[in-house]
């Protein structure tokens, strides 16, 4: 599916908005993607702000799970107009109820110190089989919605993980076919992206049990640094530090292929035992 088509909203009235739906004819995602809903949250945003200002930090949280097969409704509360500087409050609505809450602010373009993590070792995506085509799962029904993006992850056995250490992955990506040269589409299309493998960090380090765990975003908050293309390689370099109590706190940040950072993210998610299962049972 086009990200463009996923990321077309139509305006139902001053500051409320309505997204396709997807309807997946079976598998995985019976529940809306949440990658699907931030990005389409954050075009609503972006509808109500003046073009000089442009999308810095995203925070939003998952209310409930989403229906794939509904349509969700995205209405936007105006919380600040400044100089330099707005503020806007989202909320996702489907069948009455808000499935996500996300705020998003915004800036003109300033300038001040600049600095940033270097990039780290990685092998090249060309290096890499697309896991489309190395992995059953791209193949159900559900994962449709992906296929004009390429996803390569970087082989364990490339990374160096070591057991007791922060569970680490490492993902190459982009949209297969060239995107219009719209900075607002490329960034939002990084937000439906962000969501993809993230929370797949948390369980590198847990081959076994990850069949067992249900598994759900919590939350999710992204920064945006610098200009960059969706429809270039960008790295997701990601890590978990910690997990327990049925969550895990997942990050990445993410670097285009001249070693810039462009955006960092961050996400709690849900990584539980069902409450029938015992550890250790395979």
């Amino acid at each position: 599916m086009a990200i463009e088509q996923i990321l077309d909203l139509e305006q139902l009235e001053v500051n409320i908005y309505r997204g396709g739906v997807f309807s997946p004819e079976s598998g995985f995602l019976q529940r809306t993607f949440g990658g699907h809903v931030a990005g389409q949250s954050l075009v609503s945003a972006v509808r109500t702000v003046e073009p000089k200002y442009l999308v810095h930090s995203l925070h939003g949280y998952f209310l409930r799970p989403g229906d794939a097969r509904a349509p969700t409704v995205y209405t936007v509360e105006r919380i600040r107009d400044g100089g330099s500087f707005c503020t806007r409050r989202v909320s996702a609505i489907q069948h009455g109820e808000t499935i996500f809450s996300m705020s998003a602010s915004f800036q003109t373009d300033q300038s001040g110190i600049e600095h940033q993590d270097a990039m780290p070792a990685a092998p090249p995506p060309d290096d890499i089989p697309d896991f489309k085509s190395a992995s059953r799962v791209f193949d159900d029904a559900s994962f449709r919605q992906f296929d004009e993006w390429d996803v390569r992850i970087v082989p364990r056995d490339r990374l160096g993980v070591r057991e007791g250490k922060a569970s680490q992955q490492q993902v190459w990506f982009r949209h297969r076919d060239p995107l219009p040269d719209d900075h607002v589409l490329h960034i939002c299309a990084l937000a439906y992206m962000s969501d993809l493998t993230l929370l797949g960090s948390a369980q590198v380090n847990h081959p076994e049990a990850r069949k067992h765990l249900m598994v759900a975003s919590l939350d999710h908050a992204m920064w945006f640094m610098r200009p960059f293309r969706a429809d270039e390689w960008l790295l997701y370099d990601q890590s978990s530090p910690s997990a327990c109590g049925g969550r895990s706190l997942t990050q990445g940040k993410i670097y285009n292929r001249y070693g810039e950072m462009v955006a960092a993210v961050m996400q709690e998610g849900l990584t539980r035992y069902p409450r029938d299962f015992t550890p250790g049972r395979t």
